[in-house]
């Protein structure tokens, strides 16, 4: 008791300076504090106390001293009282504050004696706060992260055994932020489905979050179409509760992250936008940096460096990088922008300074591999082989140890270009297959994700089966005893009717037996009647089953007719991806013996046989990529091709190009020829009709009728043929493929010049033959 009156006495006296100024808790705490009675009151008031000390906005270190006296001396008043709970409360209590203090190893020796209380007794509630607290103790490193996700776990079947639905709902959406960090995406949206089931069973509407999440982590599964609904409901619900946290900052960053990978880069940059908005207001400079980060990829990705380059100073001017993590969002955008504008001294300097923060922050938390790529890339552009290799190497490692197969594909993709640089083949080949086989890989792991997402779904759709069928349980029991009622009401009712129907019994009986006699003898006649049916049903039973015997041999050999008709299908789909696989080897070998060459012929000479290849390659991805195997969509075709010689030849800014084709869909005998034809043409009207970096325009039309006849022409504003020069006698390789090419469909070729050159060929698609070799 003389403990207890010395230990008022002291906290009357630390709480005085807070007498002017308390809140109405503490000034209640105090009042129960100059109490005499000693009892479980006078212990929860001391460890709530020691709350306000430990949590108090800018404590010092006299204040958790203070908060630590209250708490011992709750812990000697509830070991007084036998008080399980106030002992319990005491050890959580000292946890927080020696975590305020940051002595981890005296922090874990008081939760583990919390732990071994609440569970003692049974106080999962508790124990589930105590275990939530406990997640503040690790961060997001790789090698913290399991031990955080440990706690989250702990603390959802901790509240799971507490009945509480609200906080399981919280810890399904922790325990799936978390897992998506950890790239387990396929975890992350189980646990957010839990957590949308148990919101709509308590009523909840605040949902944004789980949708937003659910959009991410969807987006990263490859289902976009999912991505961007949870991202748009996501959005609606924020807006419609009128969000003004940073939480709506978060949603629609990775609402524009899902548009960015759907290639809608104006909805992406709008949502890129508005989340920098919000950012700004709020101060928050990492969040600002990342933003900053996305749109500067964005518009590197739309080929302009220069503004994404202004666009970054304009940013990192009021938001300046201070921590190594926020200096590795910022420099390897640097990096790649001043690589893409061929600026060498600068992207060099920055190359250094983004290898030199990777080793001082360490290379082994998971997102670190893009960073990696961005350095590597310009090693190998810039020469710097024997460095570049040195961090492939440590990349492959990193890769490997963080089980990312994605980003390892890439760094054999970006060894199998060192390689080839060096003219290294044999290994550029291995590398290019290992990447290959990667992502096949991928794209099978992608297909059990889908699966395993369904599965999701259809346990989800199940469970909420489950409690449909449990409260149409509980209605037909209410149901059932109303009937019973019912039944006991109708007992008299029936009794009398069993009486009467007794009489009625009789006399039935009676007439019965005269009818009984009458049916004797007509049961005779239908007697012989009936083995005569009998004996045709049989006959008719015999005809019946031969046909369906026939009709099963039908059906059997239909379905290996399809069986066939499926593998067919399937091998000669695995035969063109095959097919354009080897023409992609063939252009990147071409490319690389491009590098080593300096005669310019050389050079040009293997560009047009990269681009014939390339058009080649064009038509086998797209007979793979659909669902038809002789046809190609000649729009999409036409336009694939113009777009990659122009960027081949860099006149993305000075040549304008006007394309008009009607949606036709040509037989491959006939795309191939055109492809190659479309190809020599517009690689022509590049490099000579427009020299000395001229302006003008290229169009292509390509029209049909009825009749299955087809009109390609091709032309250009350019200067035209040298005045010597005869297109019809042209002995040049372009030329004469054009003329050969023709002939081989059997078109009517026309060249012409006026304004420029214009190549026309018309010719017509006979279905049911095959055009000559």
């Amino acid at each position: 008791m003389k403990q207890f009156i010395f230990l008022v006495v002291l906290c009357l006296s630390a709480i005085a300076a807070e007498s002017q100024s308390s809140s109405p808790p503490v000034r209640t705490i105090r009042r129960i504090l100059n109490r005499n009675t000693v009892d479980t009151i006078q212990v929860n008031s001391l460890l709530n106390l020691s709350r306000y000390y430990i949590f108090k906005a800018g404590e010092q270190i006299h204040d958790l001293d203070t908060a630590l006296l209250m708490i011992q001396q709750s812990r000697t008043l509830s070991q007084s009282l036998s008080y399980h709970k106030g002992m319990a409360n005491a050890d959580f209590c000292s946890y927080l504050a020696w975590l305020e203090k940051g002595d981890h190893r005296q922090a874990i020796l008081y939760a583990q004696r919390a732990i071994d209380r609440f569970t003692r007794y049974g106080y999962w509630q508790l124990l589930g706060a105590l275990y939530l607290e406990m997640t503040r103790l690790y961060t997001l490193d790789l090698d913290e992260l399991p031990d955080k996700i440990d706690c989250y776990q702990k603390a959802l079947l901790s509240f799971e055994r507490a009945g509480d639905k609200a906080r399981q709902m919280d810890m399904y959406k922790e325990l799936a932020d978390h897992h998506q960090v950890q790239e387990n995406y396929v975890q992350a949206l189980a646990e957010l489905q839990s957590a949308l089931t148990i919101s709509r069973q308590i009523g909840r509407t605040d949902l944004e979050r789980i949708y937003d999440l659910m959009g991410f982590v969807s987006t990263k599964l490859g289902d976009y179409k999912e991505g961007l609904t949870y991202g748009l409901l996501a959005v609606k619900l924020a807006e419609e509760r009128k969000d003004s946290t940073i939480q709506l900052c978060t949603i629609y960053n990775r609402l524009g992250l899902t548009y960015y990978a759907l290639g809608q880069f104006k909805q992406a940059n709008n949502y890129y936008r508005k989340a920098l908005r919000i950012a700004r207001q709020f101060h928050e400079t990492p969040y600002v940096l990342a933003l900053t980060s996305n749109i500067a990829k964005l518009l590197l990705h739309q080929h302009k460096p220069q503004q994404a380059l202004r666009f970054l100073k304009s940013q990192i001017e009021q938001y300046p990088p201070i921590t190594a993590e926020s200096k590795l969002i910022v420099a390897p955008l640097f990096l790649d922008i001043y690589a893409e504008l061929n600026q060498v001294k600068l992207a060099h300097s920055y190359c250094d300074q983004v290898l030199d923060l990777l080793a001082k922050k360490g290379d082994g938390s998971v997102g670190r591999a893009p960073i990696y790529e961005s350095a590597i890339r310009f090693l190998i552009t810039s020469k710097q082989f024997t460095r570049a290799h040195y961090y492939l190497q440590l990349n492959a490692m990193q890769c490997r140890e963080n089980g990312s197969i994605k980003d390892l594909s890439r760094n054999h993709l970006l060894w199998f270009k060192l390689d080839s640089s060096q003219a290294n083949y044999q290994a550029a080949i291995q590398h290019f297959q290992r990447y290959e086989a990667l992502q096949d890989s991928l794209l099978n792991a992608t297909k059990s994700q889908q699966i395993a997402q369904l599965e999701i779904q259809y346990e989800t759709q199940k469970k909420d089966q489950n409690i449909k069928l449990k409260q149409q349980a509980i209605q037909l029991l209410t149901k059932q005893s109303q009937l019973q009622q019912n039944q006991l009401q109708q007992a008299n009712t029936i009794r009398n009717g069993i009486i009467a129907g007794t009489i009625l019994l009789i006399l039935l009986l009676g007439l019965g037996f005269n009818r009984y006699q009458l049916k004797q003898h007509s049961n005779q006649l239908l007697e012989v009647k009936q083995i005569e049916i009998n004996r045709k049903n049989h006959d008719l039973e015999r005809i019946v089953q031969e046909k369906d015997n026939l009709l099963i041999d039908k059906e059997q050999l239909l379905t290996d007719k399809d069986h066939l008709l499926e593998e067919r299908e399937w091998m000669l789909k695995e035969m063109h991806h095959r097919v354009k696989n080897n023409l992609q080897i063939i252009t990147s070998l071409l490319h690389s013996q491009g590098s080593f060459l300096k005669d310019k012929e050389a050079l040009s000479a293997i560009r047009e046989s990269q681009n014939r290849v390339h058009a080649m390659a064009l038509i086998h991805q797209k007979l793979y990529q659909t669902d038809r195997l002789s046809s190609i969509p000649m729009v999409s075709y036409v336009q694939e091709i113009v777009d990659y010689l122009i960027n081949s030849f860099n006149r993305v800014d000075t040549v304008r190009k006007q394309i008009t084709v009607a949606p036709i869909d040509l037989d491959v005998t006939y795309a191939v020829p055109l492809g190659l034809i479309l190809n020599e043409a517009v690689t022509n009207s590049l490099k000579y009709a427009f020299p000395d970096g001229r302006v003008g325009t290229l169009w292509v039309d390509l029209m049909g009728d009825k009749n299955n006849t087809y009109r390609l022409v091709i032309g250009d504003d350019g200067v035209g043929f040298p005045a010597d020069l005869n297109p019809s006698r042209s002995r040049t390789l372009g030329m004469s493929l054009i003329r050969g090419l023709s002939e081989q469909i059997e078109g009517v070729l026309d060249i012409s010049q006026q304004k420029g050159v214009r190549i026309s060929l018309t010719f017509v698609e006979e279905k049911n033959a095959r055009v000559p070799a």
